[in-house]
């Protein structure tokens, strides 16, 4: 199948070199398209490439669109019924509008497959991955009680869950009805899940549609028409595989590493382009181009920028997790904290004062799905809250385990719940050694006895299939992520304990508390890749560090105490 993706994209170059023989379209000879084993159809240097080199120029005109391919009126009437009709808008940062109208439109290419071989787009959509290849790697075909094995009670789940609803919503209340009219238009017949008998008409949409649905969400890229967000294809250009901008992150914040998994970058100016994002604008041809952002070597694979993608995020968005963003210093990802039952009060003052601030006591009881509390990464920063910013997300979480559990001093709840107020940190040792609590509550719902290494090893193996590989791997990302907040609660204990004293004389209120221990990586907290001290081995001491930057950046406290027994 790699072979004929090799051959279509060789057929789709000559296509292009007639269609614009001097101007708007144009390939270094330094680059190759070759078929590799572990990634399919790959670019890569043929030779040695020099930074700011043009390697692709692609006019704007060869781009596939969904208002390339359909009516204005068709398309005017696609996006209003998906706009107002579309269930779940809270994730409409990961399934919108203009993801659905390129789908149609791609459905519109796939129908045509068999009937105009001299179609542009048509001679596009040969390079495209097969569905047998989609259903590896496109979360859209996964089994929901499958994923649900391995992702168990998480945010990760829950997502994952009611996305797929969203999209069996939107075929069946939107997409369906519009197009039942005229079938054979939007139907691929050559797909491998439409050649049974039984398959109806609308079964041949579907498919065709989930399989469109599930190429746009992988391989688009983000334009504008007319000034609408609207999303595109690139001819060749979303042949090429990409990371997540974080995986250049260094360990020292603001800085790259000195040699970035990315090394080429994709701008949109007009022709022609001179070098790096340089162009003349000779003949007001509006053209893509993708240069390189640094000196590549030869047989280097080309990597373009999928964005800051967190590693859950990348499972979602392509289907895979490179196992080297597993192992990178910085994989935070979003994570949703569940409600222990037993941090449910029954006292009714208590809980008075808990339904008053907010909080839905029953539903955190009965419904599985509701979270008591959303980090995301982009939002909710460890290194912030250490150096004391207390998001609105881990304050309410804090403000509900005082109120729920804590031994509060007399008339505290009364006071609570005349005014609102509440002396936490007077409760702060108790609050945090709950809260400590909590996240090993949400660490064992996720994956039960499971460790990280275990999953990375279950990964590994080659009977793995791909989407449980990368169902392990993101949920790796979710514990250690999990990890890094618990150790980040623990330190804060630390902290409240220091001061416990003081507050204790100033209140004339007792305060007790044990401190936990803090495992994993002695910067960070995670647990894995784990990498030990070895001199501290050597004493019988376990010293670890998530990577070797990050044993870089602890060496400054850690040399006091290397090798010594404690």
């Amino acid at each position: 199948m790699d072979a004929e993706r090799l051959q279509a994209t060789k057929l789709l170059i000559k296509r292009l070199h007639a269609d614009y023989p001097t101007k708007g379209f144009k390939i270094s000879p330094s680059i190759d398209f070759v078929t590799q084993s572990n990634s399919g159809l790959s670019i890569v240097a043929k030779q040695s490439i020099k930074k700011d080199d043009i390697l692709i120029v692609i006019p704007e005109a060869a781009r596939l669109t969904a208002k390339t391919v359909l009516p204005s009126s068709f398309l005017k009437k696609l996006k209003r019924d998906i706009t107002n009709k579309s269930q779940f808008q809270e994730h409409q940062q990961m399934l919108n509008p203009s993801d659905y109208s390129l789908a149609v439109a791609m459905m519109k290419v796939l129908g045509r497959n068999a009937k105009n071989d001299n179609d542009f787009h048509v001679c596009m959509s040969q390079t495209w991955p097969s569905e047998e290849t989609m259903k590896d790697t496109s979360w859209f075909y996964w089994d929901v009680a499958s994923v649900q094995k391995v992702w168990n009670r998480s945010g990760m789940f829950n997502v994952f869950e009611e996305l797929r609803a969203n999209v069996d919503s939107t075929f069946n209340n939107i997409i369906y009805p519009i197009l039942r009219n005229n079938p054979d238009e939007y139907i691929d017949e050559s797909l491998p899940s439409n050649q049974g008998a039984a398959a109806t008409p609308k079964d041949k949409l579907y498919n065709t549609f989930l399989y469109s649905l599930a190429l746009v969400y992988s391989r688009s890229h983000e334009g504008y028409d007319d000034d609408e967000p609207s999303g595109e294809l690139i001819p060749i250009v979303e042949l090429f595989n990409g990371h997540s901008d974080k995986i250049d992150e260094a360990i020292k914040k603001g800085k790259t590493n000195e040699k970035s998994v990315i090394n080429v970058n994709i701008v949109s100016g007009k022709w022609p382009f001179i070098r790096g994002s340089m162009f003349r604008d000779d003949c007001n041809l509006p053209c893509s181009a993708v240069y390189a952002n640094r000196d590549i070597d030869e047989g280097e694979e080309l990597i373009i920028s999928y964005g800051d993608l967190s590693p859950t995020g990348f499972a979602f968005k392509y289907g895979f997790i490179p196992m080297d963003f597993i192992k990178h210093h910085n994989i935070m990802s979003d994570v949703s904290i569940f409600c222990d039952p037993k941090l449910i009060p029954d006292d009714k003052m208590r809980r008075k004062c808990l339904e008053r601030s907010g909080y839905p006591l029953d539903e955190f009881k009965h419904n599985k799905k509701l979270a008591l509390g959303h980090f995301t990464w982009r939002m909710d920063s460890v290194e912030h809250y250490m150096r004391g910013y207390e998001s609105e997300v881990i304050g309410s979480m804090r403000h509900f385990i005082i109120v729920g559990s804590c031994e509060l001093m007399k008339d505290e709840l009364n006071r609570n719940y005349s005014t609102g107020k509440l002396r936490g940190a007077l409760y702060n040792t108790e609050a945090f050694r709950r809260l400590y609590d909590l996240f090993d509550y949400n660490i064992e719902i996720l994956g039960g006895d499971a460790t990280s290494a275990d999953d990375a090893d279950k990964a590994s193996c080659p009977d793995t299939p791909s989407w449980e590989k990368c169902c392990l791997l993101a949920r790796i990302a979710y514990r250690e992520s999990l990890l890094m907040w618990k150790r980040a609660v623990a330190l804060k204990l630390q902290d409240a304990i220091d001061s416990a004293p003081m507050l204790a004389i100033q209140y004339g209120w007792e305060i007790n508390a044990d401190m936990p221990s803090l495992e994993g990586c002695e910067v960070c907290g995670r647990s894995y890749p784990e990498l030990k001290c070895a001199k501290c081995k050597s004493v019988g001491r376990k010293v670890q560090y998530c990577c070797r930057g990050h044993q870089v950046l602890g060496w400054r406290e850690h040399k006091m105490v290397c090798g010594t027994k404690l």
